[in-house]
């Protein structure tokens, strides 16, 4: 399982959600767990569907601050959900290791005082949980203020009592990659402090289970914290998605010189096999020519991504300044981005009538569901069941079939 955690900062942010899509479109995560919210359940459950995301569980924030929420999809087996005013406890089932876990996304309070109650009733819980569970978040005031990496902790009663809590909980830092800290407050030369607040602690048997899980720090220009990606089985990698043509190509321009050109490209072989060839090239041509859309904005969005990176590593004068000018410029790169494919959606329900119905929708969940084979048996009566399995399977069942005599 692949998941996303962040303390956003308010997902009210004209950067978080297109940012937040933007991760999610290159990762692919199966769930997500967001702090710092700022913002009620009506809001988060438009983005969880926005993100295509079929189910969510929100802790409303209260007068505009805090705010929990946790988004999962279709395919990720949740077996129980239960909100405190700290916590989402989430408890998955992962088929691959036959086993249950729980999942604790946490934003914790820079207090103290309810740091430390928050502590002792996470401990109590914790013998709700079972053996294995993951506990993520934001630890909040945790580390030095003068301290530079995060890897120095505050001797202060904050950190004894979040240290005490990982020892009597038996609680394992699964560790991390990327750059060593997940917060900045971006100030300039000798005031800029960088910590690790937000981590992954596991138990014991939790990480005896997810052996090869990691954690990755990625940077993010929404919110003074970075995300966290937790991947259970990050050697499982990224299912590679299915290539369909899309009917609104039609009416671009290009689009016909581009399948031409693919088509009359020379193959060699056999007749079949440059229908093969022809159909590869066109698609490739295709995948190429989709990817102009755009372009403009697209390449804003990197340019200006590029420079708030250099930005970041460089003690240029003006450092705060500068900083608020790209992320403004990023802003607007966004709207741009959004702005294109709100009016290409605007034109297609013109054109074609508004067909994003419920019942459209459970027609084509209903045949997803229909059309997925969930086993399949082999010549000498065994099954394969696991999707891997499958498709060696039918792989297998086609090669013989298309190189017998």
């Amino acid at each position: 399982m692949r998941a996303l955690v962040w303390n956003c900062q308010g997902v009210g942010s004209p950067l978080t959600v297109p940012h937040l899509r933007e991760v999610n479109n290159l990762l692919s995560p199966s769930f997500i767990f967001l702090s710092e919210t700022k913002n009620r359940k009506q809001i988060l459950d438009r983005i969880a569907r926005s993100l295509r995301f079929d189910n969510s569980a929100v802790v409303e924030a209260m007068h505009k601050a805090g705010g929990m929420a946790v988004f999962w999809k279709e395919g990720t087996q949740v077996l129980e959900v239960n909100l405190t005013a700290f916590t989402i406890e989430v408890r998955l089932e992962d088929d691959d290791k036959h086993c249950d876990w729980w999942f604790i996304g946490v934003y914790a309070s820079c207090d103290g005082q309810i740091s430390k109650e928050q502590w002792r009733v996470l401990r109590d819980r914790s013998r709700l949980w079972g053996d294995r569970y993951m506990i993520a978040g934001d630890f909040n005031d945790i580390v030095s203020n003068g301290e530079k990496w995060g890897s120095v902790f505050r001797e202060e009663s904050s950190f004894r009592d979040f240290k005490t809590f990982i020892e009597q909980s038996n609680l394992i830092d699964i560790g991390f990659e990327g750059h060593p800290w997940t917060w900045s407050n971006h100030w300039e030369n000798e005031g800029e402090i960088r910590q690790r607040l937000d981590r992954c602690l596991a138990s014991y048997e939790w990480v005896q289970t997810f052996d090869k899980a990691k954690c990755q720090h990625m940077d993010t220009y929404a919110s003074d914290h970075s995300i966290l990606c937790l991947d259970t089985d990050p050697e499982k990698g990224k299912r590679k998605q299915r290539f369909f043509f899309d009917k609104r190509w039609l009416h671009k321009e290009g689009v016909q010189q581009v399948v031409e050109q693919a088509w009359q490209r020379d193959e060699p072989g056999s007749r079949m096999f440059k229908i093969t060839r022809k159909i590869r090239n066109c698609r490739i041509e295709l995948l190429k020519w989709r990817n102009t859309f755009a372009a403009n904005s697209k390449r804003k969005i990197a340019e200006v991504k590029e420079r708030l990176e250099a930005l970041s590593s460089s003690e240029a004068p003006s450092k705060k300044e500068k900083r608020t000018e790209l992320k403004h410029q990023l802003k607007e790169a966004y709207q741009e981005e959004e702005k294109f494919w709100s009016q290409k959606a605007r034109l297609d329900w013109l054109r074609e009538g508004d067909k994003n119905t419920k019942y459209f929708h459970a027609l084509v969940k209903g045949r997803r569901i229909k059309n997925r084979i969930r086993k399949l048996q082999r010549e000498n009566g065994s099954w394969a069941e696991s999707e891997e399995k499958i498709v060696s399977e039918i792989s297998g069942f086609f090669r013989e079939l298309f190189t017998s005599g």
